[in-house]
């Protein structure tokens, strides 16, 4: 009996993928390299491989270009850096988007940023752009960990030590798993 139930449980989760924590942050860099502190949007969304492809040969620019269809369509989540807000930014993997982005069977995770455009970047290497590749899981979360940095945003195997955090950025970050924050409507 209890090896019937194993075999239908694993044949149940033989198709999940896991959910993914994703974290970003804003490396202190950014203000120096700017002389303040720039407005930088960056979203997340898990993709389909036909999806990626069109993103990334659209590129970054047009990704974020208004009307440009893409955001919308791959239902992203923006998170925003700028002077009156650079805490930590955390994208729930309990958040209710992954029910929307689970259901069209994604095989990577997005992230794009609209850093902005350096000439020695080339389309197929765009820093500003990184698709982390999903795996199955099927029983803990795992976490995503980006910064972002002044021409690119990388992936980092921990976040951000906590020493390197303010208090504000504290607080702020505890109150963002409760609301993801959203894009702005353009008016």
């Amino acid at each position: 009996m209890k090896g019937a139930v194993l075999a239908v449980l694993s044949m149940i989760c033989a198709g999940c993928v896991s959910q993914y924590k994703v974290r970003m942050d804003f490396s202190p860099e950014l203000q120096a390299y700017f002389n303040e502190i720039p407005t930088i949007e960056v979203d997340i969304a898990a993709v389909t491989a036909g999806e990626a492809d069109e993103v990334k040969q659209a590129g970054v620019e047009k990704y974020f270009a208004p009307n440009s269809g893409f955001r919308e369509r791959l239902q992203s989540q923006t998170c925003f850096f700028s002077r009156e807000d650079d805490a930590s930014f955390v994208l729930p993997s309990r958040a209710p988007v992954w029910k929307s982005w689970l259901g069209k069977a994604p095989s990577s995770v997005l992230v794009i940023a609209s850093l902005p455009h350096d000439p020695s970047m080339t389309p197929q290497a765009d820093p500003r752009y990184l698709l982390v590749k999903m795996r199955r899981s099927y029983i803990l979360a795992r976490t995503i960990n980006i910064l972002v940095e002044p021409k690119q945003i990388v992936r980092l195997s921990k976040p951000l030590s906590k020493s390197s955090k303010s208090k504000k950025n504290k607080v702020q970050e505890s109150e963002q798993w409760v609301e993801v924050r959203t894009r702005r409507s353009a008016e």
